[in-house]
């Protein structure tokens, strides 16, 4: 028990401190409940028995800033809390932090304080120091103070100022306003009560998405679409793309483990996880989760420095062939069995679908009559058996509806359609003759729903 090695150094300190002021170890911290906040000692240190004088009269000040600016999520990320203790006339710096809920702030946590490294430590209201889960009520209630440690006192000798940082995890959910309440002691380092400054303040959090933090993430105007796709309706289980700035600090590839964060980054679908197959600052792609819900619902994304919110909408059904680079020739390959395709090997070799050449950037072929051919997509409604998202396929699934592809204005049945992997369909079809050549355009349809215009497949 922390507090029980603070009173022992106190007994120990105070023994040998005859004909003196009385000194205390508040460099290993001071106890809970000087922080100013209602409830605590409203003068911070001040007539706690440390330190006298009158709070914010020293001519320094203590600051506290958070990464997510003025906000906060409910069930967001963590955010960075720092507090700076300023005052050029004194030689070392501590403080004590306590976050609460504005409705009840006396009895109430906001949030979860966890130290970041051995500068601080979390206290609970019996002096104990906190688990990594947060105070129990059998500490006394569930309140939490982070402080300075005798390592973060002994290393805080750099005036005029000196800063702490340590984590909050924000309420999981909304809880209205919250507010930061901070005491900053500065010292001469003489450890002794007189000759020291003790300021107070406070930093009130209203939930939010992003706060004006400059590095909060945004999503484009229209900006959520079928993967590869200008199409807005997203079928549950299906890929999907994001475009904004700032959604992610670098781009990161997920393991083929279903993530749902990568690189600090989450998205949520209706308040429901997404699976990030990768993140970028610009642009990111998720798998829409599972759900029964239709029409428009909300899609958050949320980083280390705020969150953004836009809307799609979820469909039964919402078609959408993938592209290639060039954002017009559908993805699709002629599958190759006796080892003549480009790319693959045996009966793997497969060739892909474009004008013949290297027009856009690497080998196509396009496809000509008899060719057995393989379209790549999304959306194309619900199969049996049903594909979870969220995880690999151990089997692949039938799609359930009648799926139909016009090519250059003639309707061709395939041969099969389902999901053969996580989120993305596949559409067998043998390439009949009278499609014409060139560029055609290229529809699927599926339960009424027509995939957009714009699309073209390359035939010969």
């Amino acid at each position: 028990m922390r507090n029980n090695n603070k009173t022992l150094v106190r007994i120990l300190l105070v023994a040998g401190a005859i004909a003196t002021p009385i000194i205390y170890a508040y460099e290993y911290g001071p106890n809970p409940g000087y922080t100013a906040a209602p409830g605590d000692n409203a003068t911070g240190c001040i007539a706690s028995g440390c330190h006298t004088g009158t709070v914010n009269s020293g001519g320094g000040s203590v600051k506290i800033t958070a990464s997510g600016g003025t906000t906060y999520v409910p069930g967001g990320p963590a955010q960075t809390i720092t507090v700076t203790v300023t005052d050029s006339t004194e030689k070392k710096y501590g403080f004590e932090l306590s976050a609460r809920v504005d409705s009840s702030p006396k009895t109430t946590a906001a949030g979860l304080l966890t130290p970041t490294d051995a500068l601080t430590q979390v206290l609970c209201t019996d002096g104990s120091n906190s688990p990594a889960a947060g105070c129990p009520a059998s500490t006394g209630g569930t309140l939490q103070w982070i402080e300075h440690t005798l390592a973060g006192y002994s290393k805080s000798g750099t005036p005029p100022s000196y800063s702490y940082s340590f984590s909050w995890t924000p309420p999981a959910t909304n809880v209205g306003t919250v507010t930061l309440y901070a005491a900053g002691n500065a010292v001469t380092g003489a450890l002794v009560v007189t000759g020291t400054h003790t300021y107070v303040t406070s930093l009130q959090l209203t939930p939010g998405t992003g706060g004006g933090n400059p590095n909060a993430p945004t999503i484009n105007p229209g900006g959520i679409n079928p993967l590869y796709s200008s199409a807005t309706t997203i079928q549950p289980g299906a890929w999907a793309q994001m475009y904004g700035t700032n959604l992610a600090p670098a781009f990161t590839l997920w393991k083929s483990d279903f993530a749902t964060t990568l690189a600090g980054t989450t998205v949520t679908v209706n308040g429901k996880p997404a699976s990030l197959y990768f993140v970028s600052p610009t642009q990111l792609n998720f798998q829409a989760p599972n759900d029964t819900a239709t029409g428009s619902v909300p899609v958050v994304v949320t980083t280390a420095n705020g969150s953004a919110t836009s809307t799609v909408t979820l469909g039964a059904v919402g078609p959408a062939f993938l592209l290639l680079a060039d954002n017009k020739h559908a993805t699709a390959i002629i599958l190759r069995g006796d080892g003549s395709g480009a790319y693959g090997t045996g009966a793997g070799s497969y060739d892909i679908i474009g004008p013949t050449g290297t027009s856009l950037g690497y080998k196509t072929v396009a496809a000509k009559a008899g060719d057995v051919v393989e379209f790549y997509a999304v959306g194309f409604g619900p199969t049996n058996p049903v594909m979870p998202s969220g995880q690999a396929l151990t089997t692949y699934g039938t799609a359930t509806d009648n799926i139909q592809l016009v090519i250059n204005g003639k309707t061709v049945t395939p041969s099969f359609a389902g999901i053969t992997l996580a989120g993305l369909y596949q559409i067998n079809m043998t390439i009949p003759a009278g499609l014409g050549t060139g560029d055609v355009p290229l529809l699927g349809t599926v339960a009424g729903v027509t995939t957009p215009t714009g699309v073209v497949l390359s035939l010969q």
